[in-house]
């Protein structure tokens, strides 16, 4: 059989993982994709993960971002294009759909990656059960009664002790205005789905303005730096919102 010039044959087994992978995190380093495709055992030779991409970037099927001076490699997002491939092999999130103009501004990009490093730290201490993602939790917020009050930033499952603990997880880059948060202490005390929600940033003052704008909440929330959860996960001194402003270890806030 002959093929068109620049023609791709797309693996199932190895490239539509990886497709998947960078389109529900929204962006990805070129590290974060091999850590990835290793902790699900598809894929452990760099190599061979620096030529699939490659292949990708090349068919336009993901977008390339010259990041090298903040992130020593570059970073990783889906196209539009890549986006109606995965539908036309029945990979599609209402969230996300191959019509949208942009699938991710470069202001996102950072967001995106620090998401994937959390997810990252929790997977390399062999706690880590599920993650949805921000774009998988809005998609099922769109389609099923059962949906969560928030588009939270991911939704976790891991095994602590044997037992399933599942929590929510935000990551507050920047802080946001007063009025804001009002509307966010509203939603959270609405949500039925989860318990727990663990707050990460990577500035003290945001931590402390959280700490305030968050009181009231009918959850158990707990606020930590994003880099210290990287770092020491189970570890991580947590504060925990409430009138005792308590500090404890990441684990014992999901064990409760």
């Amino acid at each position: 059989m002959r093929y068109y010039k620049g023609y791709i044959a797309i693996s199932d087994e190895r490239d539509i993982p990886a497709l998947l992978h960078i389109r529900n995190a929204r962006a990805v380093t070129f590290d974060q994709l091999c850590g990835l495709l290793a902790y699900d055992n598809l894929e452990s030779v760099r190599r061979s993960v620096h030529w699939r991409v490659s292949r990708l970037a090349k068919a336009k099927l993901i977008e390339r971002f010259e990041l090298e001076r903040l992130y020593g490699q570059p970073v990783y997002a889906i196209t539009t294009l890549g986006l109606t491939l995965l539908e036309s092999r029945g990979h599609s999130l209402v969230a996300l759909p191959s019509t949208v103009e942009r699938v991710i501004h470069r202001t996102q990009l950072f967001h995106a990656v620090e998401l994937v490093h959390i997810r990252l730290a929790l997977a390399q201490h062999g706690i880590l059960r599920s993650w949805q993602s921000d774009m998988e939790v809005r998609s099922r917020n769109l389609v099923t009664a059962h949906s969560y009050a928030k588009d939270y930033d991911a939704v976790v499952e891991v095994n602590l002790a044997g037992e399933s603990r599942k929590f929510a997880i935000e990551y507050e880059r920047t802080a946001k205005g007063s009025a804001r948060y009002e509307e966010i202490r509203e939603v959270l005390s609405r949500d039925k789905t989860v318990d727990t929600i663990l707050y990460l940033t990577s500035d003290h003052d945001v931590l402390y303005l959280l700490a305030v704008e968050l009181r009231g909440v009918a959850k158990r929330i707990g606020i930590a730096l994003s880099d210290q959860f990287r770092r020491d996960t189970l570890n991580t001194r947590t504060l925990v919102v409430g009138a005792g402003a308590e500090v404890v270890e990441f684990r014992s806030l999901i064990a409760l």
